[in-house]
């Protein structure tokens, strides 16, 4: 017996609910797939942004412990274009990878495309005066310097400052002592001349040193000939500061981010320098120069220039510091005053003794300052201001105490050679510091990366990354609903990246 066989119909209202159903279905997919496609860009751009700053300058890692990524692309200019290229390249390979990758053979179902990268703000090293990079260095140093060393740091340096502000001239004080004393003598010499003419008794001069005469026969020196043990040693390395960061027009960033810096960051920041740039005491190998803190403080194109314009301030603040030091001490201003007596009291004249004596204590002072210049740079320490006990000089025999490249006596809590550097930094114009220290990097890292078109004004250390995507409905295609299904999302991710 045959079957009969029953005919299938759906009716037009069926037909329209399950359209309904259907259309409801693929609008909650693609709204999901929608919330998946922002997502995924916003994991893309963060990823690609940081992605392009893994490539920093590995040499500036290596050798000063900061981050930067070079935007010249070892060129001297800022190459944006190249930058968002590499992000573009990164975004689109990130999320549309290619089929015949292993794992990647099924659907795509957020596929999207980038169609524009745009880099808003960046921050250059050498932003705000350098102190764009003073914040990086503060944050790479791993322990905080602890606020009684910072504190301790600064009080040397308002205590020099104090000093090289309070002292007297020490250098007229000298050269009017040095007059009168010559004047009186030269006088009481023909005085003595005519008398022995006529048979008259004299009274002779006393045959004492003059420690005036003699520190002025010191200064007529090289400088650093007094204080080196072996001047013939010295470096005889030299930069070129035609191209200085502290003169040059730099290119600026974009990105605003001005703040003061608090006395704990200042410290810490003489600390990174002192560990990452070397001095006379304490050089460091493969450098343009030997003397770089002394360049940091100077700013001179040679180690010798810039170390004989630091030892120049060094004997002004010893000077001064001795100067003082004398004149708080009555048994030393007695003995200056007993030297003032020898040469000039036959005068009678208070004031001619009194200008004496004072040019007897200033170079006194003068000739004490260096001794201790040269137990600084043999790697002792003097205090700023001397006790009685931590004298070393006799003015009674001043060339005697000179002889045999005598040294001061050392002071168990004073400041090494590397102390005073660190006071002359902490006195210096922040940003003129900055730039010098940033000089410094530059050389340094074209000698050492062979790219001589290296520039600390094309690094970045932060900067906000916007991608801009565009994607196709999907699930829409399947039903249609209007004319939406032709049009294209359109949506931007913004990434701020920084390396601190």
């Amino acid at each position: 017996m045959k079957e009969k066989k029953e005919k299938g119909s759906l009716s037009i209202f069926s037909a329209l609910i399950l359209l309904l159903v259907a259309s409801l279905l693929f609008t909650f997919l693609e709204s999901a797939r929608m919330y998946g496609l922002r997502a995924k860009s916003h994991r893309n751009t963060m990823l690609c942004a940081e992605s392009a700053l893994a490539e920093y300058q590995i040499e500036l890692l290596e050798n000063y412990d900061v981050f930067y990524l070079d935007l010249g692309y070892g060129e001297r200019s800022i190459n944006l274009a190249r930058l968002k290229e590499r992000i573009m390249n990164l975004s689109q390979d990130n999320i549309n990878p290619k089929k015949d990758r292993m794992f990647f053979n099924g659907a795509n179902l957020y596929r999207m495309n980038v169609t524009q990268c745009m880099i808003e703000d960046y921050e250059l090293a050498t932003d705000d005066g350098g102190a764009a990079f003073m914040r990086q260095a503060v944050a790479s140093m791993k322990d905080n310097i602890p606020y009684d060393v910072a504190e301790s740091l600064f009080t040397s340096a308002e205590e020099v400052k104090k000093t090289e502000n309070m002292a007297e001239n020490p250098e007229q004080m000298m050269a009017d002592a040095k007059a009168k004393i010559a004047e009186e003598r030269a006088r009481k010499t023909e005085e003595n001349r005519q008398k022995q003419e006529n048979g008259e008794e004299i009274q002779p001069l006393e045959d004492v040193e003059n420690p005036v005469e003699f520190a002025d026969s010191l200064k007529t020196s090289g400088v650093l000939t007094k204080v080196v043990e072996n001047p013939g040693d010295l470096s005889v390395k030299g930069i070129d500061l035609s191209d200085s960061i502290e003169t040059r027009d730099k290119q600026c960033g974009t990105k605003q981010n001005v703040s003061e810096s608090t006395l704990s960051q200042k410290a810490v920041y003489q600390m990174y320098l002192q560990q990452h740039f070397g001095c006379y005491t304490e050089s460091i190998e493969n450098r343009v120069l030997d003397y770089e803190m002394e360049y940091l403080i100077a700013g001179k194109a040679t180690d010798q220039e810039n170390l004989e314009s630091v030892v120049k301030r060094l004997l002004a603040l010893r000077e001064a510091s001795n100067l003082i030091s004398l004149v708080m001490d009555p048994a030393k201003t007695a003995d200056a005053k007993t030297v003032a007596l020898l040469l000039v009291g036959f005068t009678g004249n208070e004031g001619v003794i009194e200008a004496a004596k004072y040019g007897v204590m200033a170079a006194w002072a003068y000739v004490e300052s260096i001794l201790d210049v040269r137990t600084l740079l043999s790697g002792g320490k003097i205090a700023i201001m001397k006790k009685s006990n931590e004298w070393t000089t006799d003015i009674f025999h001043i060339s005697e105490s000179f002889q045999n490249a005598a040294k001061a006596k050392e002071s168990d809590n004073g400041l090494s050679y590397v102390g005073y550097l660190q006071t002359f930094l902490s006195l210096k114009n922040q940003s003129e510091l900055n730039y010098r220290v940033l000089d410094l990097i530059e050389k340094n890292i074209r000698m050492l990366s062979g790219n001589h078109n290296l520039c600390m004004d094309s690094m970045t250390q932060q900067m906000t990354v916007s991608l801009a995507y565009e994607a196709y409905p999907l699930f829409f295609r399947m039903v249609t609903i209007g004319n939406i299904k032709n049009e294209a999302y359109q949506f931007v991710q913004k990434q701020d990246v920084s390396y601190f």
